[in-house]
């Protein structure tokens, strides 16, 4: 849906195509929807995945952030959008993805506790070492010092 909603403005024949594709897909799940359940072991943790690609929009060579964060089994937030800036490597891709699934869990924390909802450590998955390692040692060097002062809107 992100990416043909990019050319709502003016749709070719493949995008028609495609839309049509993804109704056909939408009316074969609607017997499907979300589970809540209070039973599960996790049931009050709230969890968060988040990935990027590498420069996948071929138009600007932005990157796309995706995240999904879970409470009780069941998908309570999800993003999936161009970056705001042109990544420079993949670990920048990345890290810049984890900032801002971080805001949206720090958000989501404050929701839930205002709800007098009682949970644990928000866990954050990312699948990328070099930017988990980024963003648990600060070292500014010359291949990352750019990061800081990217413009992130």
């Amino acid at each position: 849906m992100g990416k043909v909603s990019r050319y709502m403005s003016n749709p070719g024949k493949v995008h028609w195509e495609a839309v049509k594709w993804i109704l056909r897909y939408l009316k074969s799940t609607l017997d499907y929807g979300l589970l809540f359940d209070g039973l599960l072991d996790n049931a009050k943790s709230l969890f968060g995945y988040v990935d990027a690609d590498y420069g996948q929009d071929l138009d600007k060579r932005r990157s796309t952030t995706g995240y999904v964060f879970t409470l009780g089994g069941g998908s309570i937030s999800w993003r999936s959008t161009l970056q705001k800036c042109v990544a420079q490597s993949t670990t920048e891709a990345e890290y810049v993805a984890a900032a801002e699934a971080a805001k949206e869990a720090i958000w989501l924390d404050r929701l839930i506790m205002e709800m007098g909802l009682k949970q644990g450590v928000v866990n954050l998955h990312c699948d990328s070492q070099s930017a988990l390692h980024l963003a648990a040692n600060q070292v500014m060097d010359s291949r990352v010092k750019h990061i800081d002062i990217s413009p992130r809107g």
